[in-house]
């Protein structure tokens, strides 16, 4: 006579219940201690682990549908401020051009050269006039003005701390028609507003002058450079 042996006990849901609220505390408690103490880069890695690294679609894109990036569009980049800004830090204008080009270069658009615009624009006396640059640039299809209204990279009534702040807009023009009767047509405005550091200003005896601004004017160009070019929600978190 064969004797039925017992079948082995299965673990109970309440254990499984017990084991994934003792995973849900355990992650809790990680985000909150990476939070705490300002590791934020490790919660943004936790993040894309879990559920990936979702991507934001360019300022640009969102308003007229096309991807500057995904159709290869040559484009122009011009910066201009008022000289009243200008003269808080005479090269502004100059540094944020190279930086905005240099972060779409790096994701392989095709940027003109600078001194292409600046060329033309001095010939005829310094005015800016997009169907001017439309007509003497053969190989542009989008010419983006970068347009700074304010800047300043002090913190109010305290001398002894860096704060920068800015303000202005992008204007994006589309290059239509053919070589001989060449214009262009405005089809993208968007403003912009920068500050930083967003938490708590930086005291003058903590970093030179030079390189405060140097950080400064990177960060106006991360913010610029997003009605260009898709970015990661993880950078946008990380900024």
């Amino acid at each position: 006579m064969v004797k039925d042996h017992p079948m082995p006990e299965q673990p109970t849901s309440c254990h499984s219940r017990a084991h994934s609220r003792r995973i849900a505390q355990l992650m809790l408690c990680f985000a909150l201690t990476v939070i705490s103490t300002g590791c934020l880069n490790s919660l943004v890695m936790m993040g894309k682990m879990m559920i990936g690294d979702p991507v934001q679609t360019s300022g640009f894109e969102l308003a007229t549908g096309i991807s500057l990036e995904d159709e290869n569009k040559r484009i122009l980049i011009h910066c201009t401020a008022p000289s009243y800004v200008q003269s808080e830090y005479d090269s502004l204008t100059a540094d944020l051009q190279d930086e905005v080009i240099r972060r779409m270069k790096r994701r392989g658009m095709a940027v003109l050269h600078p001194d292409a615009a600046a060329n033309i624009l001095d010939a005829n006396g310094g005015t800016f006039d997009p169907n001017l640059l439309a007509r003497k640039l053969p190989d542009v299809d989008y010419i983006m003005v970068i347009n700074v209204n304010s800047f300043q990279f002090r913190e109010d009534n305290s001398p002894n701390l860096f704060r920068g702040r800015t303000s202005g807009s992008i204007v994006g023009y589309e290059v239509i028609g053919d070589d001989s009767m060449k214009s262009t047509l405005r089809v993208y405005d968007q403003e912009f507003r920068t500050t930083h550091p967003t938490s708590h200003p930086v005291t003058t005896d903590q970093m030179p002058q030079n390189v405060f601004i140097r950080r400064f004017i990177d960060q106006i160009a991360d913010d610029v450079g997003s009605s260009f070019y898709r970015v990661s929600q993880g950078d946008l978190f990380a900024r």
